[in-house]
């Protein structure tokens, strides 16, 4: 077999792989397990194909407990009015979504609120009930 087609079929394989590895958003996440949250946010990650940001509660002793968040990807809240740094370190918000379904402190994130009333969600940034 020679290098080139070698080279080909490997890149074929990867793409066919990347194409698996994304997840369904019903198969992640339960709809039955809605999350509605205040903490700070403790990390953002802009990155494909989601963006995350992490954030810590208080559970119901107290102990801070460290939440990853999804959103969409990067490019889908770009489009959407979003900027890097829409959402940052050490902002106080309030979170509803839904958790996985693996009861684990993952969830996906459907709206953010910051103490001012302003709004980010997965179409719009800074969206305002006033």
């Amino acid at each position: 077999m020679s290098v080139k087609l070698a080279a080909v079929l490997l890149a074929a394989l990867l793409m066919i792989s990347a194409l698996f590895a994304h997840h369904s958003g019903a198969a992640v996440f339960d709809p039955n397990k809605k999350l509605d949250m205040t903490g700070v946010v403790t990390k953002v990650e802009w990155t494909n194909p989601h963006a995350h940001f992490f954030m810590d509660v208080k559970d119901s002793t107290g102990k801070a407990v460290n939440w990853n968040l999804e959103l969409a990807s990067p490019n889908v809240l770009s489009r959407n009015g979003w900027k890097r740094n829409s959402i940052k370190e050490g902002d106080t918000v309030t979170v509803t979504g839904t958790q996985a379904r693996d009861n684990s402190n993952f969830g996906i994130a459907q709206t953010i609120v910051f103490p001012d009333g302003r709004k980010l969600n997965f179409m719009s940034a800074y969206e305002n009930d006033k």
